[in-house]
Order: C-alpha cells, then structure tokens, then sequence
C-alpha cells in the first residue's frame, strides 16, 4: 500500500485560485442582506471587495463559474444600488416610495431573475442604511 498525504480540499482551493463565497455571490441575482440576523451591507461589500481581479475563479452558490471581475461588476452594481437608495432617503422619500422607483432597474435584466427579488433587495438596502 502506498501512503498518500492527506489534503484538505481548502487546499485545493488554494492552490487553484478558486473561492467560494456562497450566496454572498449568488451568481444568478441579488444577494440576501439578512439585516435581522445581523447582516450588514458594508461587511457584504468588503467581503466582496477582497475577491475582485483576474487572478481569482468564483464559484457562485448558483450557476457558471465566474472570475474576479464578475465579482467586482457585481460589487460596483451594489454600491450603485447603496447610492442611488441613499440619495433618495436623503431627499426624504420613504421606503415605499424609494421601492416603486426602482433603482435596481438597470440592473435587472443580470440580476433580476435570482432569489432575492429586485424589490425585496431595494429593501434590504434600505433597512441596512436606516440602521447605521
């Protein structure tokens, strides 16, 4: 019997440049900003922030493989998202208001279509920014 030393697959990982970050990159829509159990948009962010560039391979919780510039796109429409919430709660609009506007619209045709829905997302950031 030959005597093999044991890997742990997280080495694998390692040592192919691939990262799987779970529905933190959903790969097929909006990520779950999970406010009441302590989710934050800005730790979403930075985690994302971390992973972005060519040099890394994504496996999203769902769908193709994807790299770090996936990532990156994906990050950047969040903070576009985050803005353009933000600039409406400044002007005093209230949720309901900031949700029947839509500003995930031109992100909706990439992101739309996953399990957080583009509305629910809106929400999502909102509440997140409402309690910083």
């Amino acid at each position: 019997l030959h005597s093999f030393p044991t890997r742990r697959s997280s080495d694998l990982f390692h040592v192919a440049n691939l990262v799987y970050l779970g529905e933190i990159f959903p790969g097929d829509g909006y990520p779950k900003i999970d406010v009441e159990q302590g989710g934050k948009l800005e730790g979403l962010l930075k985690t994302l922030d971390e992973w972005t560039g060519d040099r890394f391979r994504v496996v999203p919780a769902r769908g193709a493989v994807a790299n770090g510039n996936d990532v990156k796109a994906f990050h950047d429409m969040i903070l576009a998202v985050r803005e353009r919430v933000n600039g409406m709660i400044t002007a005093g609009r209230t949720e309901d208001e900031i949700v029947t506007s839509h500003p995930t619209a031109s992100f909706d045709a990439r992101w739309g279509s996953g399990r957080v829905r583009p509305d629910e997302f809106v929400r999502e950031i909102y509440t997140s920014l409402r309690k910083q």
